[in-house]
């Protein structure tokens, strides 16, 4: 896997993750942090130190937490995940915290997330020594070969599944057969972890990019798991009913940020979750009836919207997706199909 990319699936991971994605990397920190206070993600491009030196410097992420009550004061967590064997990497982690407390001037903790395959590269830490001036900087250094594969499968915690993700994509690398077996049982475990389905639409859309498969094995793959629905009568979606969520919401948010950053991603997510929603319908039950497709275009609170995408995903019949709405939409749709037509 290119590294890029293997970074990508980190940062979304840890976008919809953040609680459990600290708990792994950090604990002590996890437990000091208030998560009733709902974590920032903040732009990751960091100001030049001099204004005619333009050179851009980005971190992989940023997060403004705040602390528990008693230390209640915010403070930043900067993560870096770093892929590959880098010899000015501790340097680097040093210019960003220099930059980042000229920047905010908060609390700042560095975590430098090392998913290489190199068990003896453990950076932590950079000196720099110039005529009897010494400075020494220190990072919290976390390595994914450290992880114990075992205590990660018996996690609840939904990070630690993808984590093991992570892990077992390395081991298989160019073995497509292995590789659709390891995703298949993460996906089971999902499952049987008894997560809701819009967590498992998550962890789905996550395997599939993390331990992504030629497309023969991604059809024998989905094949396994319906067949793995039918023995267990299992509620969860299918691979047409994931993409109709997975488009829906990625249409829906692409329209927020054309149309404005705050707004338009509030509208934006509105109208993907009810894309998704009727999407998902359509592909378990065929044709939705326009009356509903009206009420359902009609909800604009995004926890009820999120509500019914679950909902779209295990229910049985369209009419019992229908009782699931709110009572005025329900009313509105039920008296529309009962009209006699024009």
């Amino acid at each position: 896997m290119q590294s890029g990319l293997f970074d990508a699936w980190w940062k979304q991971l840890a976008q919809r993750f953040l609680e459990g994605f600290i708990l792994l990397l950090h604990p002590t920190l996890h437990g000091m942090i208030d998560w009733s206070v709902p974590p920032v993600f903040l732009d990751k491009e960091l100001q030049p130190i001099r204004p005619k030196r333009r050179k851009r410097l980005l971190v992989d992420m940023l997060i403004r937490v705040q602390l528990k009550t008693g230390e209640a004061r915010l403070i930043l967590i900067h993560i870096e995940v770093q892929a590959v064997r880098d010899a000015l990497f501790p340097e680097r982690m040093f210019r960003y915290f220099a930059r980042l407390y000229l920047q905010y001037d908060l609390p700042i903790v560095c975590i430098a997330l090392l998913v290489d395959r190199n068990p003896r590269w453990r950076p932590q830490r950079f000196v720099y020594e110039m005529a009897g001036c010494r400075l020494q900087f220190e990072f919290v250094s976390v390595k994914l070969l450290d992880f114990d594969p075992q205590a990660l499968e018996q996690s609840n915690n939904p990070c630690a599944l993808l984590f093991l993700a992570f892990l077992r994509a390395q081991e298989t690398e160019g073995n497509p057969d292995l590789r659709l077996e390891a995703r298949r049982h993460l996906a089971i475990l999902a499952r049987e972890r008894g997560y809701n389905e819009s967590v498992i639409v998550y962890l789905d859309e996550l395997l599939e990019g993390i331990m992504s498969l030629p497309e023969i094995f991604e059809q024998q793959y989905e094949e396994l798991l319906e067949e793995y629905k039918r023995e267990k009568q299992s509620p969860f979606i299918s691979a047409a009913e994931r993409i109709g969520l997975r488009q829906g919401l990625q249409q829906g948010l692409q329209q927020g940020l054309q149309q404005g950053l705050q707004q338009g991603l509030q509208q934006g997510l509105q109208q993907g979750l009810q894309r998704a929603i009727l999407n998902v319908l359509r592909a378990r039950f065929g044709k939705v009836p326009t009356p509903l497709k009206r009420a359902v275009s009609r909800i604009k609170d995004i926890e009820t919207l999120q509500r019914l995408s679950e909902a779209s995903a295990t229910v049985e019949s369209l009419d019992q997706f229908q009782k699931s709405l709110p009572k005025r939409s329900r009313s509105a749709a039920r008296a529309a199909s009962e009209s006699p037509a024009p």
